[in-house]
């Protein structure tokens, strides 16, 4: 029985030290992949561990449409600090392999979002964001279009253009416009 209490415990300090290595929020699917590849425990020991750890509080699960993410608290960074010794030198490893290998591509996967929502009048709210490698917000923008295939359209064509709409974005924004009177002086 303490073998496998033992074991429960360092698979879940697993889960929250691969989340604190790689420093973003991962998605189910990432989490399982690295967890499977590498045996560490099967898949509906993984969906159980990740709902205990959110119950206790030490992740936090956000949905985007078909995607879960999962990124560590406060109070589960504290947790894994405190236990970091119970994770073997070769799991910390290999971790830290993985996070070197993907987190790259990850964060890519991250930077550029686009999502649409039904609205009550049967419009659809398109929300588009791009952020940095840090994860830190460089735009957002929110449009109503009038169709799901419009909401579709919009968010296909950010992810594929986001660098040029950003840009000429800023480009657009910044840009002092020629003017023969100052609109802060009174002359």
């Amino acid at each position: 029985m303490q073998y496998s209490t033992k074991k429960l415990a360092e698979n879940k300090l697993i889960i929250l030290h691969l989340l604190q290595k790689m420093g973003i929020a991962l998605s189910n699917s990432e989490i399982c992949q690295f967890l499977l590849e590498k045996n560490y425990m099967d898949y509906f020991s993984v969906q159980q561990y990740l709902s205990e750890l959110e119950g206790a509080g030490w992740l936090e699960k956000t949905r985007e449409q078909n995607n879960t993410r999962y990124t560590l608290t406060d109070d589960g960074e504290e947790v894994m600090n405190y236990f970091i010794s119970r994770i073997s030198d070769e799991v910390k490893n290999e971790i830290n392999v993985y996070v070197h290998e993907n987190g790259r591509r990850i964060r890519a996967e991250y930077a550029v979002t686009a999502n649409y929502f039904p609205e009550l009048n049967g419009d659809y709210l398109v929300k588009c964001g791009l952020c940095d490698d840090a994860g830190a917000t460089l735009m957002e923008i929110s449009v109503a279009v009038v169709s799901k295939n419009q909401a579709q359209t919009v968010c296909r064509n950010w992810k594929k253009n986001v660098n040029q709409y950003y840009r000429q974005f800023l480009s657009a924004l910044a840009a002092e416009e020629p003017s023969n009177k100052d609109p802060e002086s009174n002359t």
